[in-house]
């Protein structure tokens, strides 16, 4: 009797251990992409169960089906806004795999180098409406451009807040730009600040 539990033991160990795998990530985004997306759900490819990131941007899904790669799905809005191949291996890890969304901000944050220089500044705006008439005479006034932002590129709305945190600033400090006038909807405009220096300040006259 005792040989027969010891067996059963054996056999129900690993069983035990293979539930334990999961996979489990961390989706790494800014506080304000989290407060205008607070809702993001989170699903394998082929499997039935859906999970919503948690405030600290972490889930854990269950394996269904074990496979070599599985493919992540993080939709918005019901609209996938991001994939992601996970690879099996790291189930078996005790911390969650770290994810980002953006992946052309070193890209972005160039280009605001560049457009500083060059005055030729923009803002991202996330809306669908078009600009209003006051937008288009602030942005002909103060001399930069309004761009519109679509659900299609959500997967880079924290690139597009690095941009204009930069911009903005110098907006401010070169052009006396009051964040008041701004497009509402302008990334990042509610938190945006203008300590430290800018690239090619214009003295004013």
């Amino acid at each position: 009797m005792k040989r027969l539990l010891y067996i059963i033991i054996l056999l129900f160990i690993p069983l035990t251990m293979q539930s334990q795998d999961s996979i489990k990530g961390k989706l790494f985004t800014s506080h304000i992409f989290k407060k205008q997306f607070p809702l993001i759900l989170v699903y394998v490819d082929g499997f039935i169960h859906r999970k919503v990131i948690d405030d600290d941007g972490f889930f854990e899904l269950k394996i269904e089906k074990e496979q070599d790669e599985y493919l992540i799905y993080f939709e918005i809005n019901d609209s996938i806004v991001k994939t992601y191949n996970y690879k099996h291996e790291w189930t078996k890890r005790k911390r969650s795999k770290s994810i980002a969304f953006e992946k052309e901000c070193e890209i972005i944050s160039k280009s605001a180098t560049k457009d500083i220089e060059n005055d030729t500044q923009k803002l991202y705006v996330f809306q669908v409406e078009k600009l209003s008439k006051k937008d288009l005479e602030i942005q002909m006034k103060y001399n930069f451009t309004y761009v519109l932002v679509s659900k299609d590129e959500i997967h880079n709305f924290d690139c597009y807040k690095r941009y204009n945190d930069r911009i903005f600033k110098c907006l401010v400090l070169s052009k006396d730009v009051s964040k008041d006038i701004l497009n509402k909807n302008t990334i990042g405009i509610d938190e945006a600040s203008i300590n430290g220096p800018c690239l090619n300040i214009k003295t004013k006259k």
